[in-house]
């Protein structure tokens, strides 16, 4: 009577002893920076369609309140990617801070100036005040750019707030702290369903500005090359799946920007509006409010 081979019994109680396999253990651990922004979708749309753990990474988002906050997190070290606005990477590069830019999906998001109801002119906003989430951030430029529209001087004509996050500068607009707020279309939702005025809406401008574009430093460029080559590819790959299939993408928006209220459900992401991830300024993803979620 033979005996039976020794492999397979081995391999069965090599597996019953590591349940997860080798796959799940080669993934590499990496946090992503998110704002707020609707514009980080093509990193939400690629994780939940699988695609950044095809190249072995484990990619989680985690929100962080600010921009500035975003950056600082990249030149730190204690974050290897994150997405942050083109105001606050430049002014920490301007400072000597080692961070860069590698992939920007938006050159612009629609931003409204919603003031007060007792509000009827720009000339009204004079001595008011407004708030931002921090100085230097992607919502500092977009105020100080629409008070510029509108004709006023942002650094003289109204004082400008730090408040740290968009849901308490929509608590301040609402209560009469502030009299006007710059705010994406999350935050602008209610002030719209209820008729606030809107004295200038800055996706109808010519501003360009790059919002929520893949950052990261030059010092992990260079240590890992092949993880941030893999984690583009991944990338670029979920700006594809938006632009073939438009409900696998609503179904992840949804689910990334889930609100109390919710208002992701009444936000529409538009892949027509999104450009290459290697291009800054070509017209790309915009999210819009649908007509009936504002009448």
């Amino acid at each position: 009577m033979k005996a039976a081979p020794l492999l397979p019994v081995i391999v069965v109680f090599s597996l019953l002893l590591h349940p997860q396999g080798v796959c799940a253990e080669e993934l590499r651990r990496i946090l992503y920076g998110t704002t707020a922004s609707p514009s980080h979708l093509p990193i939400w749309v690629a994780k939940d369609a699988g695609y950044f753990e095809k190249y072995g990474l484990n990619v989680e988002p985690v929100q962080i309140r600010g921009g500035s906050l975003i950056t600082l997190a990249i030149i730190t070290g204690n974050l290897p990617f994150s997405g942050a606005g083109a105001e606050s990477v430049v002014a920490a590069r301007a400072a000597g801070g080692d961070v860069v830019l590698l992939a920007c999906p938006v050159d612009t998001d629609p931003v409204y100036l919603i003031t007060r109801p007792e509000i009827k002119s720009a000339q009204d906003l004079k001595g008011q005040a407004s708030a931002v989430t921090r100085y230097g951030s992607t919502t500092h430029f977009y105020l100080r750019a629409a008070l510029k529209q509108v004709g006023l001087n942002p650094e003289k004509d109204m004082t400008i707030l730090q408040m740290g996050a968009g849901p308490e500068i929509v608590l301040a607009l609402d209560r009469g702290v502030i009299a006007a707020a710059a705010l994406t279309t999350r935050y602008a939702m209610p002030f719209l369903q209820r008729g606030w005025p809107v004295l200038i809406d800055l996706s109808n401008t010519d501003l360009i500005y790059p919002s929520s574009c893949v950052t990261s430093s030059r010092g992990f460029i260079r240590a890992e090359p092949k993880t941030t080559h893999d984690f583009l590819r991944a990338y670029i790959a979920g700006i594809h799946l938006i632009k073939k299939n438009l409900p696998f993408a609503e179904k992840s928006f949804t689910k990334w920007m889930r609100e109390r209220n919710g208002c992701a459900k009444k936000i529409r992401p538009s892949p027509r509006k999104l450009s290459r991830p290697t291009r800054a300024c070509s017209k790309p993803l915009h999210l819009y409010p649908t007509k009936e979620s504002i009448t």
